[in-house]
């Protein structure tokens, strides 16, 4: 008999509310409206396991003849790793600062 190694299931912030709210943002990226995809950082998942919501970002979809910028940040392969994340946290960072300028984020009172 051999020893199995179980590791519990790791919890993973999910939001709809949050996730509906980054896409009425503009892509972060370019500023083009109403193409926007809630983009989750490519870090921190595995499998079919999407990252937290808690690291979204607000990129463009693909549109006919334009390669959007979500796509190019996940397939596109023209970034190295460290310029990847350091770009994803940018993005990330500039969403929630829209979010919270726009008034779509609020911050429960303790």
């Amino acid at each position: 008999m051999t020893a199995r190694l179980i590791f519990p299931k790791k919890l993973t912030f999910r939001s709809e509310a949050l996730r509906r709210a980054v896409v009425q943002l503009p892509c972060m990226q370019c500023g083009i409206e109403g193409h926007t995809q809630a983009a989750h950082m490519n870090f921190d998942k595995g499998g079919a396991i999407k990252a937290s919501d808690a690291a979204l970002a607000a990129l463009c979809s693909d549109r006919p003849g334009v390669r959007g910028c979500h796509a190019l940040l996940d397939q596109g392969g023209k970034m190295q790793k460290a310029e990847r994340r350091a770009f994803e946290f940018e993005m990330v960072a500039k969403t929630y600062i829209a979010l919270a300028e726009r008034g779509l984020l609020e911050v429960a009172k303790c």
